[in-house]
C-alpha cells in the first residue's frame, strides 16, 4: 500500500463501536472519542519490504481518522504525530532478536492503556495479528521438500521461536483476533494448529487505484521499451518479485523456451541472482527474451510498458504486486499457491496454474497472445481492482477494531462484575 501522508484538512473520523443487531451480527455507530491504537513492528522503515510499507501506511490512514496512533520497533524513520516505543531486539540471531524483541514489546503493552493493539510481528500478546506472510511450517515446507531436511530445519532454533510464538499467538490466547489477507493463509493457520475460523478475519490488501492506473501507458510505454531494447510491437510480460527462486522464475524460463509456439518478450524486475538466472536461460535457448532490469524503485513505469503480468510463484500468501498489475489494466497469470489468485477468474481477469507447471504456463501464454482478448482481460481486471481501495479496506479494518473492542469491554465488565 503506498499512500499519501496525511494532512490537516481530511476529516477526523471516530471510534467505532459495535451494537448488536441479532442474527445479522454488528451494526455500528459512531462515537466522538478517538482510539488509541498501538502498531508493532520491527523496522518502521520504508526502505524495508512489504510488511513495513503496509505497517506505514496504516499508521497514515489511521491519523487521517483521528486516531492516536503508537509504534512499537526498534529501528524507525521519523514521521509526523506517530508516537515511538523502542522494542528492543537484542541482535546477536535471529532466535535473540525476534524472542527479545517479542518480550519487550510485551512489557511495552502492559505498561500502555491502549484501546487497540495490531501486530505485524510475532510477539506475546496483542489484540489482533496480521499473518500477512504464512505460518512457519509453512515457510519450512517450502524451502525444503526433503522430509529429512525438514525436520532438520524445524530444529533451527530461529524457526523452533517462531514456532513458540506461533502457539503462543495460535493456541494459548497470544490473540484475540486474526487477521489475513487471503483465505490460502486462514486455512494453513486453521489446518496447523486447530484455531477457529470464525476467528480468522480475511481482508484482502488494498491498492492505490490512482497511481496505478492504465493511464500511465501513455506516460511511460514508449520510453521504457525503448530503455530496456524491446520493440514497440513485442508482446511484453512483466515479472516482479524479490528471490527469484521463491517467486517460480526458473518455471516462466521454461515456458519461454524456444519449443514454444508463442515468442514473448520477459522482462524481470527485482532482487535475485540475475547471473544464475541470466545463464540458465541462455541455456534453455531463451537468453535473447529475458531482459533483466535489476531492482527498481518505482514499478509503475514497468507495468506501464506491459502487456501481461506473471508470476509463477512457488508460494505468497498474496502477492500486491499482482494488485498493482490489474490495476495498471494488466491481465495476471499467477499459480493457485498464491493467495491472490482468489480474485482472480481464469480467463476473465488472467489465469491461474499450478505451481511448478511450465506447460500449463504456456498454454496461459497461448491464450493471451491475441489483442483483444488482453484487453477485455485488462479492463476487467481494473474494474475488479476498485473493489480493493484504501478507502474499503479501512473501513473493514476498524469494522473488525470495533468488534474486538466490544469483546474487550464486555470481558471487562464480566470480570467486574465477578472478580
Amino acid at each position: 500500500m503506498d499512500l499519501t501522508a496525511a494532512g490537516p484538512d481530511h476529516p477526523v473520523s471516530t471510534r467505532y463501536i459495535p451494537r448488536k443487531t441479532g442474527c445479522c451480527g454488528f451494526r455500528i455507530r459512531r462515537s466522538p472519542v478517538p482510539m488509541k491504537i498501538a502498531l508493532v513492528c520491527q523496522k518502521f522503515r520504508t526502505d524495508y519490504g512489504g510488511l513495513e510499507r503496509y505497517t506505514i501506511s496504516l499508521a497514515r490512514e489511521l491519523l487521517k481518522r483521528g486516531h492516536e496512533v503508537h509504534v512499537l520497533a526498534n529501528r524507525w524513520e521519523p514521521h509526523d504525530h506517530v508516537i515511538f516505543h523502542r522494542a528492543r531486539a537484542i541482535r546477536l540471531d535471529s532466535p535473540v532478536k525476534n524472542l527479545s524483541f517479542a518480550l519487550s514489546a510485551r512489557r511495552i503493552i502492559q505498561r500502555e492503556s491502549f484501546d487497540m493493539v495490531q501486530s505485524m510481528e510475532r510477539v506475546w500478546r496483542q489484540d489482533i495479528f496480521r499473518a500477512s506472510d504464512g505460518i512457519n511450517p509453512v515457510q519450512v515446507a517450502r524451502r525444503h521438500a526433503s522430509p529429512l531436511k525438514r525436520r532438520l530445519a524445524l530444529l533451527n532454533p530461529r524457526n523452533a521461536v517462531l514456532r513458540l510464538l506461533e502457539y503462543r499467538i495460535f493456541r494459548f490466547g497470544g490473540a484475540r483476533r486474526i487477521l489475513t489477507n487471503s483465505f490460502l493463509v486462514r486455512r494453513q493457520i486453521t489446518d496447523h494448529y486447530g484455531v477457529r475460523p470464525e476467528k480468522i478475519s480475511v481482508l484482502y490488501n488494498a491498492v492505490d487505484t490512482a497511481r496505478f492506473h492504465p493511464k500511465q501507458a501513455a506516460k511511460w510505454r514508449e520510453t521504457v521499451r525503448r530503455q530496456y531494447g524491446i520493440g514497440p510491437a513485442d508482446l511484453l510480460l512483466l515479472f516482479v518479485g524479490n528471490n527469484y527462486h521463491r517467486k517460480g522464475l526458473a518455471t516462466l524460463l521454461q515456458a519461454l523456451a524456444p519449443d514454444r509456439k508463442q515468442r514473448n518478450i520477459a522482462l524481470i524486475a527485482g532482487k535475485g541472482d540475475a547471473g544464475h538466472f541470466s545463464r540458465l536461460s541462455r541455456s534453455m535457448g531463451a537468453g535473447d527474451r529475458v531482459v533483466f532490469a535489476g531492482q527498481v524503485t518505482d514499478t509503475v513505469p514497468l507495468y506501464a510498458a506491459a502487456d501481461l503480468f506473471v508470476l509463477p510463484t512457488e508460494y505468497d500468501a498474496f502477492a500486491n504486486v499482482c494488485l498493482e498489475a490489474m490495476a495498471c489494466g494488466l491481465p495476471v497469470i499467477t499459480t493457485d499457491n498464491n493467495g491472490a489468485s482468489e480474485i482472480i477468474h481464469p480467463g476473465v481477469h488472467g489465469h491461474v496454474f499450478p505451481v511448478g507447471d511450465a506447460d500449463h504456463l504456456a498454454h496461459a501464454l497461448d491464450l493471451c497472445q491475441e489483442e483483444n482478448a488482453r484487453k477485455k482481460m485488462g479492463e476487467a481486471a481494473r474494474a475488479l481492482t476498485k473493489n480493493f481501495t484504501m478507502e474499503r479496506y479501512m473501513e473493514r479494518l476498524l469494522d473488525l477494531y470495533a468488534e474486538v473492542s466490544q469483546e474487550k469491554s464486555e470481558m471487562t465488565a464480566l470480570r467486574e462484575r465477578h472478580p
